[in-house]
This record gives structure tokens, C-alpha cells and sequence, in this order.
């Protein structure tokens, strides 16, 4: 009964898959991800660093797996094969992609100029902010004419780069949130494969049985014949 409840049922995101292990690994790596080095971001030599990190959570992979006691032993170790393959061979490569785009970003604060020049790029959106102001309230096919405006367009460029690392940041979440939800449906999906399996496989050998030893109709029970009358 449990297999077959586990069947019919769908997954919760509040609960990941094998007690959110993928949702973990991936928060280690983000705790990780300042001990990246100038010289490994430039080299490309970020999804090594971080593959030693999963090296390390191989284990808890191999206990989580182990707590899925629906499976037998041999379910369980060609799982952990599956879910193993998938984290070297897709996560691993996904996040060190998005990990080694973002961090160069993240450590300049989302600035396009270098470190030195940030005020100088802050304030240079402040002006082109005020020029396209006066560009809208000037145009006459734009139906804004309040010279207001133009302090308005101007405040838009000067915090323009903080808007920019906001939206930055949460893309960058979304996309990490979307690794871990797509790499949790794929684990669920091995596992219902299994519970499939094992129900298709009770199901089957039900009916074999049923086959094998077919129910006996009952035997139709003797009639006695009319007895003769005394003195006959």
C-alpha cells in the first residue's frame, strides 16, 4: 500500500526530493563560491573546484538514498548511479557556467567601468538620464511636457546601477532555483519509475497466480431420487 500511495502521489516543492539534498549541495556551493580565485575564473578551472565540494557530499547522496526504504538494495544503488550521473554530468556544469558569468559581476557591483570609476559611471547615467528627460518632454509626438520630468529621467540614471545588480540578483536566483527544481522533477521521476515497476511487477504476478491455480466451481450436490412407497 505504501508503494502504490507513493504512486498516485505528486511532488511537493516544499519537501524536495531525498529530503532536499540538490537544494543543499547547491547552497554549499554558493557558501563556497567566494574561494573562487581571479586565476580560476579566467582559466575556466570553476566546475573542478566545485566537483571536489560534491566529493564530499557523496555520502549523505548514498544515506539519503538509503532512507528510501520502498526501494531494494539494488533500486537503491542504481539510483544513487542515476542521480549521481546527473549531478556530475548536468548540475555540476550548469552551475559552474552560471557561477563563473556571475561572480566577475557580482564582484565589480554590477558596474561596467572598474572599481576606480563607479562614481564616475553612477554619474554619467545620472546625465544621460537628464538628456533623454529633455528629449521626452521636447518631443512633440510624446504627450509629456512637464519640465519636471527631467529630474525625474535624471534620478532614473543615477540609481539605474542599483536597479541593475537588483534585477541581476534575482535572475541569478531564479536560474539556481530553476537547477534545483528541474534536477528534483528528474529524481522524482526515476523513483516513480521504480514504484511503477515494482507495482506492474505485483500486478503481474497476481494474475499469474490467478492463472496457475484457477477457483474450482462448486460441485453441484446430489439429488436424492424419490423413495419407494411401503408394501412395494
Amino acid at each position: 500500500m505504501g508503494r502504490f500511495a507513493r504512486l498516485l502521489s505528486t511532488p511537493v516543492r516544499e519537501h524536495r526530493t531525498l529530503e532536499g539534498f540538490v537544494d543543499s549541495l547547491l547552497q554549499t556551493f554558493e557558501n563556497s563560491r567566494p574561494g573562487l580565485t581571479a586565476e580560476m575564473l579566467e582559466s575556466g578551472r570553476v566546475e573542478p573546484f566545485f566537483a571536489e565540494l560534491y566529493e564530499r557530499e557523496v555520502r549523505t547522496l548514498r544515506e539519503k538514498i538509503a532512507h528510501l526504504t520502498h526501494l531494494s538494495t539494488d533500486e537503491q544503488q542504481e539510483l544513487f548511479q542515476r542521480v549521481d550521473e546527473r549531478i556530475r554530468k548536468v548540475v555540476l556544469p550548469a552551475y559552474a557556467r552560471l557561477a563563473a558569468s556571475f561572480t566577475p559581476r557580482e564582484r565589480n557591483d554590477f558596474y561596467l567601468a572598474p572599481e576606480s570609476a563607479h562614481a564616475v559611471e553612477r554619474l554619467g547615467w545620472a546625465v544621460l538620464g537628464l538628456l533623454v528627460g529633455a528629449f521626452v518632454v521636447w518631443a512633440p509626438f510624446i504627450p509629456i511636457w512637464s519640465k519636471e520630468w527631467v529630474l525625474v529621467f535624471g534620478i532614473g540614471g543615477f540609481v539605474f546601477p542599483s536597479l541593475r545588480r537588483y534585477l541581476a540578483l534575482r535572475r541569478y536566483e531564479h536560474q539556481l532555483n530553476d537547477l534545483v527544481a528541474r534536477t528534483d522533477d528528474e529524481i522524482w521521476r526515476l523513483d516513480l519509475g521504480y514504484l511503477t515497476s515494482a507495482w506492474e511487477r505485483g500486478s503481474l504476478g497476481a494474475a499469474a497466480t490467478a492463472v496457475e491455480s484457477p477457483v474450482e466451481p462448486p460441485r453441484p450436490t446430489p439429488t436424492p431420487g424419490p423413495r419407494a412407497k411401503e408394501g412395494q
